[in-house]
C-alpha cells in the first residue's frame, strides 16, 4: 500500500501529541506524601532540593500529630517538616497570601473539649499528653516528691523559640515548666514538693516552684474558650511541658503536654 507524504506527516505529528500528552499526565499525576519525601530523604537529596520539590509539587501530606512525629523520626529537618506543615494537603500551584495576624488563631477550633495545641504556619498541631509519675525520698530530716517522665527527650519538637499555643486551661491551671532531663536515669523530672524537719517543727512547700516556670503573656479567655499561651522569652533549648494535675499522696499521678525546643 502506498502511503502519501502527507499522511506520514499528519501520522507523526499524530504520535507526537500523544507522547506529549501521556508525559504531562504522567507529571501531573504525581502527588508527593510523607513516604515520598521519606524516599527522597534516603535518596540523598538535599533540604533545599526536597522543599524545591515540595513547593511545585502536588501534595497530600499527613500533618497529624502522628505524621510529623514520623517525618522527624526519619531524618527529616525542621525546615523540611515546617514545608511540610504550610503545604498541608492542597495543591501548590498559588502561594496563598499571608493571613493578617489579628484572625491567625482562626485554624485552632473551638474548646469542644480540653486540649493544648501548638500554633504553626496558621494550623493547629494537638500536643499529646504524657503521663508521669510521682517518686518520694524521705531523709532524715528532709523530704522531696518530683513528677517523673519517661525518656530524656520530648518526641514533639519544635524549633520555635517563642512558640504560640491554645489551651482550654490557663497559664495558672497548666503553668509552662522547664523540665530537667534525669543524670542517672532515661527520664525527665519537676520537683513539687520539698519538707524539712526538726525535733520541734519542720516545713513543707507544695507545687511548681517559682524557678522552675516559664513567664508567659498574659491572656484573657476568648469567644472560644481558649487561652492564648505565648512565653514571654525566647524559649532556650531544651525540656517543656504544661503541668496540668500533680499530687503528693503516695500514687499521686500527673499529666504533662510536653515538648522540646532544639
Amino acid at each position: 500500500m502506498i502511503v502519501s507524504p502527507r499522511f506520514r506527516l499528519t501520522l507523526v505529528l499524530a504520535l507526537a501529541a500523544l507522547t506529549l500528552f501521556a508525559a504531562t499526565s504522567l507529571t501531573a499525576q504525581e502527588v508527593l506524601t510523607n513516604d515520598s519525601l521519606v524516599a527522597l530523604k534516603k535518596a540523598g537529596l538535599s533540604d533545599s532540593i526536597i522543599i524545591s520539590k515540595i513547593k511545585s509539587s502536588q501534595t497530600k501530606f499527613d500533618v497529624s500529630t502522628k505524621g510529623l512525629i514520623g517525618l522527624k523520626n526519619a531524618g527529616m529537618s525542621d525546615q523540611v517538616i515546617e514545608a511540610v506543615v504550610n503545604a498541608g494537603s492542597a495543591a501548590p500551584a498559588a502561594a496563598p497570601a499571608p493571613a493578617p495576624a489579628a484572625p491567625a488563631g482562626a485554624a485552632v477550633a473551638p474548646a469542644s473539649r480540653e486540649s493544648i495545641v501548638h500554633l504553626i504556619a496558621g494550623k493547629s498541631v494537638e500536643l499529646v499528653p504524657a503521663n508521669a509519675s510521682m517518686e518520694f525520698s524521705t531523709g532524715f530530716f528532709d523530704s522531696k516528691s518530683e513528677l517523673v517522665l519517661k525518656g530524656r527527650k520530648a518526641t514533639y519538637r519544635i524549633a520555635d523559640k517563642k512558640p504560640v499555643f491554645y489551651s482550654t486551661w490557663s497559664a495558672n491551671d497548666a503553668p509552662l515548666v522547664r523540665l530537667k532531663p534525669g543524670s542517672d536515669h532515661d527520664d525527665r523530672n519537676l520537683k513539687i514538693s520539698s519538707g524539712s524537719f526538726a525535733p520541734f517543727g519542720g516545713s513543707v512547700k507544695y507545687g511548681v516552684r517559682s524557678e522552675d516556670k516559664v513567664d508567659l503573656e498574659s491572656a484573657e479567655r476568648d469567644s472560644r474558650g481558649l487561652y492564648k499561651l505565648t512565653p514571654k522569652e525566647p524559649l532556650k533549648p531544651g525540656e517543656y511541658g504544661f503541668v496540668l494535675t500533680y499530687g503528693t499522696a503516695a500514687g499521686a499521678s500527673g499529666r504533662v503536654y510536653d515538648f522540646g525546643v532544639d
